[in-house]
């Protein structure tokens, strides 16, 4: 009598998924609450987007923890003008969270600040979903990590970039990149 167990097939496709799901586990935690607690750290994906700058990439662009006000954050250190590419799928009900600011070396130098924006493009059109001028040599206030968190749920299930970009000071004003030292505080994208 031949011996009943689990058809060869069925083990293989078992196989594929597992494997399937590992891969998926590297940028996406499984799904239930770890992932809504942990989601995707941009700073361990950083290695593989896609970075641009005006600068040479050893100099616009470090992996670092930055300490403001006593809170130590890991950070892209991102030095204007400057882009940081992540092509990805958006999960259903997906953030982006991150902190921004100007490094404490630059509060008290010559400068006009940086804008930190981050957008969205399906290669088609580019959404824009933050826009903020932090100068924490002219704002008191701005010497601080500035929170962000961004709804990311309207592109769900969709191919995307996620870009962020520094720039120099303000558009309207002569572009001054001194002292520009343009940190992203543990950015990640997480299922609320």
């Amino acid at each position: 009598m031949a011996k009943q167990g689990i058809p060869k097939w069925a083990l293989a496709g078992a196989a594929v998924v597992v494997l399937a799901g590992i891969a998926a586990l590297v940028v996406w935690v499984t799904r239930g609450d770890r992932l809504g607690t942990r989601g995707a750290d941009l700073i361990e994906a950083f290695t593989t987007a896609e970075k641009r700058s005006n600068q040479p990439p050893d100099t616009a662009f470090a992996i670092q923890t930055v300490t403001i006000s006593g809170e130590s954050k890991r950070a892209i250190y991102a030095h204007p003008t400057s882009r940081i590419i992540y092509r990805l799928t958006v999960p259903r009900d997906a953030w982006l969270e991150t902190w921004i600011a100007v490094k404490p070396e630059a509060w008290t130098q010559p400068g006009d600040g940086v804008l930190f924006r981050v957008g969205v493009s399906d290669k088609r059109t580019y959404e824009e979903l933050l826009n903020v001028h932090v100068n924490p040599a002219a704002q008191s206030g701005d010497r601080r990590w500035i929170p962000v968190n961004l709804d990311l749920s309207p592109y769900s299930n969709q191919n995307v970039e996620l870009i962020f970009n520094t720039n120099v000071g303000l558009p309207e004003s002569k572009p001054d990149g001194s002292n520009d030292f343009a940190v992203w505080g543990q950015p990640r994208v997480y299922i609320r």
